[in-house]
């Protein structure tokens, strides 16, 4: 019974020491096989924003409000500018009018958008396109600043 018991005590040590190592107890590890390294994935370039859609304006859209634009490019020597804004789709956000102020120092450009009055009940989806219009300036812009004429909100201090 002895016998049998250190035959199992010396099965368990022979399992435990060389279980799935391929090596018979007491010899070396053979060496690992080469394994190429992990391939880092090539990142891809940002994926370019498609060119602004151009726009004219309608001139009698639905409830117009100012829009905020984001970039104006002087165009024909000052005398226009490029006014380049994100929005939504047409028939729910087309441009009404743009609004021009001169001052001294400056030029003001105000987007007033509104929806087609075309269009009954439009179903309008949530999808944001760039979008371009040339103004025409009636003065040259003759390196005078051009500001975006949407309101600003002032948080509220209560």
């Amino acid at each position: 019974m002895a016998a049998r018991g250190a035959a199992a005590l010396l099965l368990c040590l022979a399992l435990i020491n060389g279980c799935g190592s391929g090596t018979a107890l007491g010899e070396a590890s053979p060496t690992p096989t080469f394994a190429p390294p992990p391939v880092e994935p090539t990142p891809k370039p940002p994926t370019p924003c498609p060119a602004p859609t151009p726009v004219v304006a309608y001139g009698d859209a639905r409830h117009p409000s100012p829009i905020s634009w984001t970039a104006a490019k002087p165009v024909s020597g000052g005398r226009g500018l490029h006014i380049t804004w994100t929005s939504g789709v047409a028939p729910c956000a087309v441009l009404d009018r743009v609004d021009v102020h001169y001052a001294p120092d400056s030029v003001t450009v105000t987007l007033y958008e509104g929806t087609d009055p075309k269009v009954q009940n439009p179903v309008c989806v949530q999808i944001a396109v760039r979008k371009q219009t040339l103004v025409k300036l009636s003065e040259p812009l003759a390196g005078r600043n051009v500001l975006d004429g949407t309101p600003r909100i002032s948080p509220s201090t209560s």
